[in-house]
């Protein structure tokens, strides 16, 4: 439903929402963005009456039963109270003239309750004038709009108003949603998510000095992909790992528009760039976003994507590690492809720029787990190393027996200066005559060598700082370690092991008389993981 009233008695002509609605029916009919049928894609224009525009709706509610899209452009209007109204073409400022001179927005929100959808957008671009697109309280719309499965775009936060320029072709903000449609997003995946696409007119937005748009998804509806990215089939160019050419470590960056225009990070909101299916992560923004977030310099534990209120940016739910930001962390961990680290002024200030951001260099995503935040929902967790070491690491000298360098023959690099010991892995891995303790394999060489690796359950690395003891070792095959530590399987208290893509077990640790497992150890494992992924999320 493409709603628009650009016709008014009083108030300022609106002409530039007449070619909203074209150029949005154009491109949701377009099989290479949505692919609606021209017969499921209603518009009204200019309505004159409360039922002339609320009694469309209502018949395509009731035939809705995936997806019921209501998009409004127009004057907005403020009661006494503070209801938001949508304007008629009669409709006046006059805040006690609204009940009967426009449509009560709680009409509409009463229609889409009644609906049978299972999910349902509403996206509000409402004006003043031809100067202004109209203010519209953020808690106005919040209190009218609490409904299951639906997500709001609305061209204005709390108080504030979106201009648009007198005599362009769009209002400002269905410019940008409709420059998305028609062009789509250069850094983006296939198919794009509500969340992406009003994420990204923020970016493009703040760029311009424009405010911010404000939305509210309830249910996941955020998530929702609908729309086809035809930036994404048009480009031709590989995604940007490694470094950039032109560009040194240390250097600053104004803005993000500027970050964009050099390639360092391409997003002009999201923190994360790249995508699950093309390799994992280009580049992250480190900028504060995240309490969670833990910056030691070479090492950062950084917060992944998802579950933040866009208005007061605290967690209000679960982070999934099927959100693409958080899926493209995910591959990384096996592809191993370089992450490009960003740091902006918001993050801490040991290692953070005074103004701007920085590009910091290129790290690895070695491991991730899941964690309660600081504002009690799910967190999900990557540590990321700094390549391209100039130093030797710095080694306790109480870990090296204060002797200089390091010991190769007993001393195993795990993570950034962090070494366990090899005598102690070889003793676990000799209690079990180097049989994994997963699935019973021994590898064996030509020459009848015997030979194993071993996880600690509990990391040495930050933050878990686990102790390097045979209670915090296990013996397994290169296969079981890697599923151990991205957490496919973990290991409950009666030693059985579970599956977390299907959360059955899946048979039980071997073990030995000669090594006892920390049953501790394998708790903290558990925990970090324990029904934390999906199947979709590592299907690569």
């Amino acid at each position: 439903m493409l709603i628009g009233t650009g016709a008014y008695d009083v108030m300022p002509q609106l002409p530039a929402v007449y070619n909203n609605l074209l150029a949005l029916k154009e491109a949701l009919c377009l099989p290479a963005v949505w692919g609606l049928p021209p017969q499921h894609c209603q518009v009204v224009q200019d309505p004159r009456t409360q039922r002339e525009m609320i009694d469309p709706v209502r018949q395509a509610a009731e035939e809705a039963r995936k997806v019921l899209l209501v998009y409004f452009a127009g004057h907005g209007v403020r009661a006494l109270g503070g209801e938001l109204f949508l304007g008629l073409p009669e409709t006046v400022e006059e805040p006690s003239s609204s009940f009967y001179t426009a449509v009560p927005y709680e009409y509409l929100r009463n229609v889409l309750r009644g609906s049978r959808a299972q999910y349902r957008i509403v996206i509000l671009d409402c004006c003043f004038s031809g100067q202004a697109i109209g203010t519209m309280g953020g808690s106005d719309v919040a209190s009218q709009t609490e409904i299951e499965g639906t997500f709001i775009m609305a061209s204005a936060p709390p108080n504030s108003r979106s201009l648009a320029p007198e005599g362009a072709r769009f209002t400002s903000f269905s410019h940008e949603l409709i420059e998305i449609l028609q062009h789509g997003i250069a850094d983006a995946d296939r198919l794009l998510s509500l969340d992406t696409v009003v994420n990204h007119i923020k970016g493009e937005m703040r760029a311009k000095a424009l405010p911010l748009p404000w939305s509210q998804d309830r249910n996941d509806a955020g998530r929702l992909t609908l729309f086809r990215n035809r930036a994404f089939a048009t480009s031709s160019a590989p995604p940007g790992y490694g470094e950039i050419p032109g560009i040194g470590e240390g250097e600053l960056f104004a803005n993000r528009r500027a970050l964009h225009d050099a390639r360092v990070h391409r997003p002009l909101q999201a923190g994360i760039c790249g995508t699950h299916h093309a390799g994992g992560a280009e580049s992250i923004v480190v900028s504060g976003g995240y309490p969670d977030d833990e910056d030691y310099g070479d090492v950062i534990i950084y917060t992944g994507h998802g579950g933040q209120d866009p208005n007061t940016h605290r967690q209000v739910k679960d982070q999934e590690p099927a959100d693409p930001g958080n899926a493209a962390l995910l591959a990384s961990i096996t592809t191993r492809n370089p992450v490009r680290v960003i740091r902006g002024e918001g993050g801490d200030p040991r290692h953070s720029p005074e103004a701007g951001f920085s590009y910091d260099g290129l790290y690895t995503v070695e491991e991730y787990w899941t964690a309660v935040g600081v504002d009690g929902y799910k967190v999900i967790r990557f540590r990321l190393e700094k390549l391209n070491e100039k130093t030797p690491p710095v080694v306790p000298t109480d870990v090296l027996d204060d002797r200089p360098g390091i010991d190769i023959y007993r001393w195993e690099r795990v993570a950034r200066g962090i070494y366990l010991d090899r005598r102690i892995a070889d003793k676990v891995k000799q209690a079990h005559d180097y049989e994994c303790q997963v699935c019973g394999l021994a590898l064996q060489t030509p020459a009848g060598h015997r030979f194993a690796e071993i996880v600690h359950p509990k990391s040495l690395a930050v933050p878990h700082r686990g102790p390097d003891v045979p209670e915090n070792i296990l013996c397994v095959c290169p296969t079981h370690r890697v599923q151990l530590e991205l957490g496919t399987i973990t290991i409950d208290d009666q030693l059985r092991i579970i599956n977390e893509v299907t959360g059955l077990p899946d048979g039980e640790l071997r073990t030995s008389s000669k090594h006892r497992v920390g049953r501790e150890y394998l708790r903290y494992h558990r925990d970090l993981y324990h029904q934390a992924i999906s199947s979709d999320a590592l299907e690569r």
